[in-house]
C-alpha cells in the first residue's frame, strides 16, 4: 500500500519517526490505517491541480498529517504534535535563519518581493484551480519595514471544515509563527481564513516597534493569534 506521490519524503520519514516511537509494535498497522485515510480524503478533496499548484507539497502534506490525526489510536494534543507539524512544513527556516535576518533591511525587501512574487504565482493558478490558496498582497512599507498580505481561500481551511476536522487546524497554522521567527522577524496575525473571512499576515522584524504593541495568545481554537496589548484577552495556554 502506498501513498499518493504527493506527499514529500521529508513528511512521510517525520510523520514515521514519529509514529513509530509512539507506537512500537503496532506502529505498522497505525501506518496502514494513515495511509488508508490519506486516501480516502484524496478521493473526496477538490481538485488543487497536483503538482501544478505552488503549494502542493504543503496541501498534500497536510492532508496526509490530517489523515494520521484523525485515525491515531490515541488521542494526541495540539502542543504533541506542533514540533512534528513544525518539522513537516517549516523545518527549512532552520537554515534560513542563518543566512538571512528581518533585522536586517535587505531581508525586509527581499521578503517583500518574495510573497508577492509567490501570490501572484497562486492568483493564476487559482484562475483554473479555484479550490487552491489565493490572496491580495499590499505595497511594501518599505519606510517602516512591513509586509502585509493576506489569504482570502485557504484549501486546508475550507478542507477541515468539510471534514469535520477543525481541532486540528492549528498544526497548519501556528508553525508559521515560529518559522518566521527563525530569520528574526514577527508575524502579527489576528485572524485565519478558518476563523474569519481571510488569513492577514503582517512581516516585520522582531525589533520593530509595532511588534510591540501586540502579544501572542492561544485561542479557543488553539490558534496563535496577535492581540493588541491593551485589549483584554484570555490565554489559553
Amino acid at each position: 500500500m502506498k501513498e499518493k506521490p504527493y506527499v514529500s519524503k521529508h513528511a512521510r520519514k517525520t510523520l514515521r519517526v514519529f509514529v513509530e516511537k509512539e507506537y512500537g509494535a503496532d506502529a505498522d498497522a497505525v501506518w496502514k490505517n494513515t495511509i488508508r485515510q490519506y486516501k480516502r480524503f484524496l478521493k473526496n478533496a477538490p481538485d488543487y491541480g497536483g503538482r501544478k499548484s505552488p503549494h502542493f507539497t504543503q496541501i498534500y502534506d497536510a492532508m496526509f498529517l490530517l489523515a494520521f490525526c484523525s485515525t491515531a489510536p490515541k488521542e494526541h494534543t495540539i502542543e504533541e504534535l506542533e514540533p512534528v507539524s513544525f518539522e513537516i512544513f517549516m523545518s527549512s527556516f532552520n537554515m534560513l535563519g542563518k543566512v538571512f535576518s528581518a533585522k536586517r533591511k535587505w531581508t525586509m525587501d527581499l521578503l517583500s518581493v518574495v510573497f508577492k512574487n509567490s501570490l501572484d504565482k497562486d492568483n493564476k493558478h487559482a484562475q483554473d484551480y479555484p479550490a487552491d490558496f489565493a490572496g491580495i498582497c499590499e505595497p511594501y512599507d518599505k519606510k517602516n519595514g512591513i509586509v502585509r498580505y493576506c489569504f482570502t481561500r485557504c484549501p486546508m481551511a475550507d478542507f477541515v471544515k468539510a471534514n469535520s476536522l477543525g481541532k486540528w487546524m492549528p498544526l497548519m497554522c501556528n508553525c508559521d509563527h515560529i518559522g518566521l521567527g527563525k530569520i528574526h522577524a514577527g508575524l502579527i496575525r489576528e485572524g485565519t481564513c478558518y476563523t474569519a473571512d481571510h488569513c492577514d499576515y503582517c512581516i516585520v522584524s522582531e525589533d520593530n516597534p509595532l511588534m510591540q504593541q501586540y502579544e501572542l495568545v492561544r485561542n479557543e481554537d488553539g490558534l496563535l493569534v496577535s492581540r493588541k496589548k491593551n485589549q483584554k484577552t484570555i490565554n489559553y495556554d
